[in-house]
């Protein structure tokens, strides 16, 4: 009998990612991660930094993916926003999942505006 499973740990969460270089932690467990959308209303386009480990530690090194999300109408309300989908059986973080919204696609530059989360994940056994 296989040991795959997913247990309670998951779900749709969303996360204010403030202007700054630490990383958010999501889980820090072995995860599925299923969808990923992001907003945010600054002038200069986001990189949203995926890493593949459960760690908050800005010195993660390089992320696993990238997502570029294009600049929105700054102070006029007008989002730019990105929506991720990662099929029926997800895709595997086996460190975890954490992440970071970025000015660049590398490096750990915080963006000067906030921007929107929504995470679904479930952790696997």
């Amino acid at each position: 009998m296989s040991n795959f499973g997913i247990d309670n740990e998951g779900g749709t969460y969303s996360y204010n990612v403030a202007g700054t270089n630490t990383l958010t932690q999501v889980s820090a467990n072995p995860t599925a991660l299923y969808h990923f959308s992001v907003s945010h209303n600054g002038g200069s386009a986001g990189f949203l930094q995926v890493y593949d480990n459960g760690s908050a530690d800005a010195g993660a090194g390089t992320p696993s993916f990238v997502i570029a999300i294009s600049s929105g109408t700054a102070n006029a309300g007008t989002p730019s926003f990105r929506d991720i989908q990662y099929g029926p059986f997800g895709r595997q973080m086996n460190g975890g999942i954490s992440y970071l919204f970025a000015a660049g696609p590398t490096g750990t530059v915080a963006h000067g505006v906030n921007a929107i989360v929504d995470v679904t994940h479930a952790r696997v056994t």
